[in-house]
């Protein structure tokens, strides 16, 4: 069954290559960066290996967490990275998940970054190359376990997010926790910021030694305890990371199995409302405001039932997050970063729905065929994002200011957030009506790869990021001047991403419509 599965995966690489030409250009990239990155990983871990014990020690479990938090969390936070094969197409193979699951885990490393990931796991036998043997044996073993740690981390996780984002109850839950996640993270945030890089380099130490008692430091500090001379501390973690290991192949396997026998439904618990039926008169006088509020409606409804749209919220609202934590970690000025929280979260929301015609798929059809005016199309799909998106780019951005001591800037940081907003938003209206592209069908793994988009997606998504961009120079450019040349020029920020956003927003929302009008047979034609 394993090589079956390997040779299936090989053969679906081979017939996509052939077919995308794009993603054999993906591919050669990815192997030629993998190769350039592979002479600095070789010296850094022979520079370590004349070091002392503590230094290695703390740079490899710390880039080795750092390494199997990316595979836990990157494939939750941007759809569409996860390229196993659906499980769902083998339920009526009569096979069980125990048997395919050895299978998929190899399949699985036939990726490039599986294979990189697998190099730089191997990279520490040569920092440790200079200990004795009972150390570089202990490096040895602990690689593959390392690989087979974030591949199961990878699966197990977008397997949990896919089950959990297709229950509405569940998707509470997550909510919830996410929530919960954002407002831990507050207290990181002014931790970090309060100690500096000095002082957080002074933290290392501390750091490495707890997350090597963690599944995710585990198979990397086996071999420093081993090298410094503590067996039992190094057989221990061995022994916890391969009883880790167990115990996500025991999880992953649960979670296949009830994926063949019960695949998440298409739209969590059905919820049955009664019909809000608009007044005769209303429809007859304002037939395009009508149908404006009737698409916001039903984008309003996506944002809480369909778990596409839930893993893409996850990714543009979370990710913004990690990322200034981890940028004002390692910066000399953390409150400029946190300043900057609010416009970046709002341009990953606004960025993001630059396909968002895709995911109405062949109900579509009814927009076509009831003539719904572009600019009402497009207004209603912007309302039922924008609706609650600025209240949420706005406590950010506060938040940001509150972090940052530097609440003279907030007027400035608000219209970054809503400037940036509207333009992404503006953007999106043109670019989800010209440029669409395929994502996963209604009731799919929303993060799975979809096959045949990678040219189309590359385009639209190259395209609609550099348009954001220019759109939302001019307040970027305002912002930039209130936080290093003259703070008095936050209230001026604040009065262009304000009106400025509100007339690019029109703007797009009008060109989008035209854009509509003009292809809305052949956006059907290709999202059927």
């Amino acid at each position: 069954m394993v090589a079956t599965l390997v040779r299936l995966k090989l053969r679906i690489l081979r017939h996509t290559l052939r077919r995308e030409v794009w993603r054999l250009v993906l591919m050669i990239i990815g192997i030629l960066w993998a190769l350039s990155m592979l002479p600095s990983v070789i010296g850094g871990m022979l520079w370590l290996s004349e070091q002392g014990e503590g230094a290695a020690r703390d740079i490899l479990v710390v880039a080795g967490t750092l390494v199997v938090g990316g595979w836990t969390l990157i494939p939750i936070l941007v759809p569409g990275m996860d390229d196993s094969l659906d499980i769902e197409r083998f339920a009526t193979s009569g096979t069980s998940a125990r048997r395919l699951a050895p299978g998929l885990l190899v399949a699985g490393l036939v990726s490039v970054p599986a294979v990189f990931t697998g190099l730089v796991a191997f990279a520490p036998v040569l920092a440790w190359h200079r200990q004795d043997w009972q150390t570089l044996a202990l490096a040895v073993v602990c690689a593959p376990l390392a690989v087979v740690t974030c591949l199961l981390h990878s699966r197990v996780c977008t397997a949990l997010a896919a089950r959990m984002l297709s229950s509405r109850r569940s998707r509470e839950t997550s909510a919830v926790l996410g929530l919960l996640a954002a407002v831990l993270a507050v207290p990181a945030v002014l931790a970090l910021g309060s100690l500096g890089l000095e002082g957080a380099l002074e933290k290392v130490p501390t750091i490495a030694q707890v997350l090597g008692w963690t599944p995710l430091g585990l198979p990397w500090a086996a071999p420093s305890a081993m090298a410094v001379g503590d067996r039992t501390g190094a057989l221990a973690r061995l022994a916890l990371c391969v009883v880790w290991v167990l115990a996500l192949v025991v999880a992953w396997i649960a979670l296949l199995q009830r994926a063949l026998v019960r695949p998440p439904s298409r739209s969590g618990q059905a919820r049955r409302r009664a019909d809000a039926m608009l007044p005769r008169t209303a429809t007859r006088r304002h037939p395009g405001v009508v149908a404006a509020a009737a698409v916001a409606r039903r984008g309003l409804r996506y944002w809480t039932a369909d778990p596409r749209y839930m893993g893409s919220l996850l990714g543009s609202v979370v990710a913004p997050v990690l990322i200034v934590m981890l940028v004002a970690a390692v910066v000399d000025t953390p409150a400029a970063v946190a300043l900057g929280l609010g416009g970046f979260m709002a341009g990953t929301i606004g960025w993001g729905r630059h396909n968002d015609v895709a995911y109405d798929g062949t109900a579509f059809w009814l927009h076509v065929a009831a003539h719904v005016p572009g600019w009402a199309d497009r207004l209603g799909r912007t309302l039922a994002t924008f609706v609650w998106a600025a209240p949420v780019v706005l406590l950010v951005s506060l938040v940001g200011a509150a972090l940052a001591g530097r609440w003279e800037l907030a007027p400035a940081a608000v219209g970054l957030g809503f400037g940036v907003l509207c333009g992404g938003l503006a953007v999106s209206a043109v670019a989800s009506a010209l440029l669409p592209y395929p994502v996963p069908e209604a009731g799919a793994n929303p993060y799975a790869a979809e096959m045949g988009a990678v040219g189309a997606t590359m385009v639209a998504q190259l395209v609609s990021s550099m348009a954001t961009l220019v759109v939302c120079a001019p307040v970027g450019a305002l912002y930039a001047l209130s936080l290093w040349v003259q703070d008095s020029l936050a209230g001026v920020t604040l009065v262009v991403g304000l009106v400025g956003g509100v007339l690019t927003l029109a703007a797009g929302v009008v060109l989008g419509g035209r854009v509509y009008d003009g292809r809305a047979p052949r956006l059907l034609a290709r999202l059927a």
